[in-house]
């Protein structure tokens, strides 16, 4: 145990003595930067004049300009029993075969189609049946309501034959059923000129009948008498006088018949017709009254009837109708020419395994199966951070590299700008916002096919014949931009006023003139060196910066501006006055300019999640925290 614990004593003194070695060497080496630049070594540069281009750099993807994809119209979840391989082009001559390209599984659909015909056929006959009976009732309640106007008519007519159509119509209007008022039959006995019709000549008649019998039961008795006066004389036999007798009773009893057929006329039969006579004809109003209701029922019935059943036979209509499509969608056919691109992508939401496109496989209704793009027109599907997309216009130029053909130039210009973030980026990194951009490319090669990456550049600006000097040689004293001015075997720190800038150089305004030597890496305060000697893997890459800026030709302001870099905002204090201002820029939300970055170091290439664009993270780890930056190409600070 002892002597292990000596070993790891051993090694930890070691280790530090090897820490304090190395800041001492770094040190050192970055106190002499203030001495003779010539007998350090350091790199120059040399000012220039010549074209700046500013532009944005970012990464994308190829992909048709006109596509078609092909999506399951089945409900549910169907299998592919066969498809086309993928790859395949489809000519004009099978877009006119109707070649089929995808074949789904049908048996349930056919199964469903035949019970749905079976509804169909049903709902057609009752709907077909509904219709003859509505029209049947119809009929009927014409010849319902055709028989009560005439039973109403009818007895109308009876009572006016009866009554007299003056007395019947005036007994009709004064009729109430609200105040159910009685026929007055007493006022028409008591007034005989009111009556007319059948009771008048029944009146009449029994009048007549007894003026009759009464007129000749006197002639009777005044026989009788003569009859008598003869009969004591004796000139008149007994049986005449019997049959004299017997005629004038008989007569007798005729008028008193008579005169009882009357009473019992006025008395019975003439209020019993009459009032008969009457309700007849109320209770065929009545029944004209039910009969109309009765039709109105029957016929709402017979209508509601005809809509349930036309509502069923539509609705089975549209599912058989419904399902006939989705058994026809079971067999998609070509339509279009062009190249057969399987659909790949990852099932979940938030990821998961590929799922890729064969046969046997579970595809979901509106899921797409496959695209038919038309190979002979391509557009570059770019993301573009959220802090250049306010450069990009509709229209500007673009330069295009294929990773496929990096050899090749191709040449387009941006078509479409989305005005909202891409919504996709959003799962990956939400703090990540991307623009999606379409750029076109002329004179696309056939060996370009959709899916492949590739690098867009485009052209934001371009000034011609301008000072310009790399960013790196650029720093931030007190707030105003200087560089080191070499001259004479020395440096000396003057003030500049810059202009525009792209990633690598940035334009002088004033303060320098063409053939004039700048240090690229300016000498750094006393902050600075302190803070790396507290950071020893910070210096050695600082050194390792200075070796390779010492190391790039001076012809480095031709060459092609690399790609678009990214950075990672760190918090901490550096110690150096003016990071630390340009830090307190950033965090109030101010834009940092070059001249804020006096010190680059390009270090690991990052892609950030959920983009297919490259970035490069570009620190600062000199000062214990790394700079809050984007190397965005723009406008840079004037003053």
């Amino acid at each position: 145990m002892g002597t292990t614990r000596r070993s790891k004593q051993t090694i930890i003194l070691a280790a530090g003595l090897l820490c304090l070695l190395l800041v001492g060497v770094a040190f050192l080496k970055y106190s002499g930067k203030n001495g003779d630049t010539a007998e350090q070594g350091l790199s120059t540069y040399s000012v220039k004049k010549g074209d700046l281009v500013m532009s944005v750099a970012e990464g994308g993807t190829i992909k048709a300009r006109n596509s078609v994809d092909i999506k399951s119209q089945v409900e549910g979840e169907t299998t592919i029993v066969s498809i086309v391989p993928e790859g395949t082009y489809l000519s004009r001559e099978d877009v006119d075969n109707r070649r089929v390209i995808l074949e789904l599984d049908a048996s349930e659909l056919t199964d469903r189609v035949n019970q749905q015909e079976i509804d169909f056929n049903s709902a057609e006959a009752d709907f077909t049946e509904a219709r003859e009976s509505l029209d049947i009732q119809i009929n009927q309640n014409d010849s319902d309501i055709q028989a009560g106007l005439m039973t109403v008519k009818f007895g109308l007519m009876d009572l006016k034959k009866y009554l007299g159509e003056t007395t019947a119509l005036k007994a009709v209007r004064k009729y109430d059923p609200n105040e159910q008022s009685k026929f007055d039959v007493t006022a028409l006995i008591n007034d005989p000129n009111q009556l007319g019709g059948e009771s008048l000549q029944k009146l009449r008649d029994l009048g007549s009948e007894i003026t009759l019998a009464e007129q000749e039961l006197k002639r009777a008795q005044i026989d009788l008498d003569w009859t008598r006066k003869l009969y004591a004389k004796q000139y008149e036999s007994r049986s005449e006088l019997e049959t004299a007798q017997l005629n004038s009773d008989r007569l007798k009893v005729r008028w008193d018949q008579a005169k009882t057929a009357l009473d019992l006329f006025i008395r019975y039969e003439f209020p019993k017709e009459a009032e008969r006579l009457f309700s007849e004809f109320l209770e065929a109003e009545r029944q004209l009254q039910r009969v109309h209701a009765q039709a109105r029922s029957k016929l709402a019935q017979a209508q509601a009837k005809v809509k349930s059943t036309e509502a069923r036979y539509t609705l089975s209509k549209e599912r058989l109708g419904k399902l006939t499509q989705q058994l026809a969608a079971c067999t998609v056919r070509a339509t279009v020419p062009g190249l057969v691109i399987y659909a790949s992508g990852s099932r979940g939401r938030f990821g998961g395994s590929r799922s890729y496109i064969e046969v046997g496989q579970q595809i979901r209704e509106r899921e797409t199966i496959m695209t038919i793009t038309n190979a002979e027109e391509k557009d570059v599907d770019v993301k573009v951070h959220e802090t250049n997309v306010d450069k990009i216009r509709i229209g500007q130029p673009v330069r295009i590299v294929v990773d496929a053909q990096p050899d090749k130039i191709f040449l387009g210009n941006v078509k479409k700008i989305a005005p909202l973030p891409d919504q996709a980026s959003f799962f990956g990194n939400p703090d990540l916002k991307v623009y999606t951009t379409e750029v076109s490319i002329e004179n696309v090669d056939p060996q370009i096919k959709p899916g492949m990456s590739a690098r867009v550049e485009i052209l934001v600006a371009e000034l011609r014949d301008v000072l310009s000097i790399p960013v790196q040689s650029v720093a931030n004293r007190d707030g105003r931009k200087v560089c080191f001015l070499v001259s004479g075997g020395s440096s000396r720190e003057i003030p500049i006023q810059t202009g525009a800038f792209n990633d690598r150089f940035i334009q002088v305004l004033d303060g320098l003139s063409e053939g004039q030597q700048v240090l690229l890496n300016p000498p750094r305060l006393l902050g600075d060196i302190r803070a790396a000697s507290e950071r020893p893997m910070t210096a050695k890459a600082d050194m390792a910066d200075s070796d390779q800026a010492a190391a790039e030709p001076e012809e480095a302001v031709n060459e092609q501006p690399p790609q678009q870099p990214e950075t990672v905002a760190q918090d901490g204090a550096s110690g150096r006055p003016d990071f630390d201002r340009a830090m307190q820029r950033r965090q109030a939300g101010g834009m940092e300019s070059p001249g804020d970055r006096p010190m680059r170091m390009e270090g690991q290439m990052r892609r950030p999640r959920g983009e297919g664009r490259e970035g490069r993270m570009r620190s600062s780890e000199d000062a214990g925290a790394a700079v809050p930056t984007r190397q965005s190409q723009g406008q840079g600070d004037n003053s």
